[in-house]
């Protein structure tokens, strides 16, 4: 079994700020995760935060829901050079059956792609997909869309088909039509997005492993309206693409 990274999105559109920062990240520093304002956050306009509810099969079990979105949180630095000062970053999560928190720290930051890194994209569809669409992730359907294409492209074999396969999104709708559409575009020969990395777990155990995506040294938002949101995690029983 063979484990693929994941992108995080950059929003832009109408959450996007006048000015910017770059995530100060380089592979192979340790991080401690965290929600430094209390929570687990989205970031505004919407007053509800950027995620919508779904429901999802693995392996071909029952139906779970889930809340799938954006989040944003912070990060500071364990090492090389330990920092006390929480940078904000927005990401995705890897395992539709996790619950986010509570954060298993230090995260070891992973590159996508390379000769002996944990994380690997073969056929170039995770930085297709993050290239095409991440700027188009302005609301809760095209969040939670974009989200749920990563967790095809990242659980199990991908078959780049939402309604078969080992990750199955069970709920229909905007969410699953938005989602089924950016996956089918992709041919491995498109845009790439570059600076994709994960903030890969350190798990207390063989079931409590959520890694994080985002992408280094692109403009994020400045200023984040912080709004609760939970990511439901299942606890399921999952397949991982490891190398």
């Amino acid at each position: 079994m063979r484990k693929w990274v994941l992108g995080a999105t950059a929003v832009v559109g109408v959450i996007a700020a006048t000015s910017a920062f770059a995530l100060p990240l380089t592979i192979g520093d340790q991080v401690n995760v965290g929600n430094a304002s209390g929570g687990v956050f989205t970031p505004s306009p919407d007053p509800n935060g950027l995620f919508a509810g779904i429901s999802f099969s693995l392996n071909g079990g029952g139906s779970h829901g889930a809340s799938a979105g954006l989040f944003v949180l912070d990060y500071r630095h364990v090492s090389p050079s330990p920092t006390t000062t929480w940078t904000q970053f927005l990401s995705f999560c890897l395992e539709p059956d996790v619950y986010l928190t509570s954060f298993s720290n230090p995260y070891t930051v992973q590159s996508v792609g390379g000769t002996g890194n944990v994380y690997t994209d073969p056929n170039g569809y995770i930085s297709e997909l993050w290239a095409r669409y991440h700027s188009a992730v302005v609301d809760d359907v095209t969040a939670a869309a974009f989200q749920v294409a990563l967790w095809e492209l990242a659980y199990g074999s991908t078959n780049l088909l939402l309604a078969s396969g080992d990750f199955v999104l069970t709920s229909t709708g905007s969410v699953f039509n938005t989602a089924q559409g950016w996956l089918s575009s992709l041919t491995g020969d498109g845009p790439r997005a570059e600076g994709l990395v994960v903030l890969v777990d350190n798990p207390r155990d063989g079931y409590d492993r959520q890694d994080l995506i985002t992408q280094v040294s692109v403009p994020e938002p400045a200023t984040l309206g912080l709004l609760g949101l939970g990511l439901l995690g299942i606890g399921l029983s999952r397949r991982r693409k490891l190398n």
